[in-house]
């Protein structure tokens, strides 16, 4: 499994892990039957319980289904160190590190809103596991990224990035917070 820069391997206790977030043990709020989880997820009762019960690993696409259900990040499920594998791309042009830093500006832009990833997907119509897969920066060229259009008398590499859906450049940017704050001003 390709884990991001920084962390060297998937915890030994992954599967403890799961299965506390799912029976709602770590603040997740209610807890979920194994049998709806595992079909929320996309996979069977009886991986599910391999999984939990750490006689399988998730696969990676499963594992990024789960992280996405609790909104969790890397530090939950894996351990901080030197990965002296394959990592994610490490930006090494401007454009690329203004891809990262829109992602990450997502995710702070939607918790600042008080939005789940599915309440962003509903309002967006993208689903919210690929929303999740933006907001940890896990796209390469995707078309929910584009170059600025009010650049297009600047040569291609010193255009801006910016988020092609409209309501994710909002939220990204900060200008959602602002229209929903100044409605809440505004009324009496």
């Amino acid at each position: 499994m390709r884990l991001p820069r920084g962390f060297r391997r998937l915890r030994d206790d992954l599967g403890a892990i799961i299965r506390a977030y799912r029976r709602g043990d770590r603040g997740t709020g209610y807890p979920v039957a194994p049998k709806v989880f595992a079909s929320n997820i996309g996979i069977s009762r009886g991986a599910l319980s391999r999984i939990e019960n750490e006689r399988a690993w998730p696969g990676p696409d499963t594992l990024s289904r789960i992280m996405d259900a609790f909104e969790i990040d890397w530090p939950v499920v894996a351990e901080v160190g030197e990965n002296l594998g394959p990592h994610l791309k490490t930006p090494n042009t401007w454009q690329e590190g203004q891809r990262a830093n829109l992602c990450t500006a997502l995710r702070q832009g939607r918790q600042e809103l008080g939005w789940t990833l599915a309440e962003l997907a509903r309002r967006s119509g993208l689903s919210a596991s690929q929303l999740s897969r933006i907001e940890r920066g896990q796209i390469a060229r995707s078309a929910v990224l584009t170059l600025e259009s009010e650049d297009f008398n600047i040569l291609e590499e010193d255009r801006r990035v910016v988020f092609a859906h409209p309501l994710l450049m909002q939220v990204a940017t900060g200008q959602l917070g602002q229209e929903v704050g100044a409605e809440g001003q505004g009324g009496g």
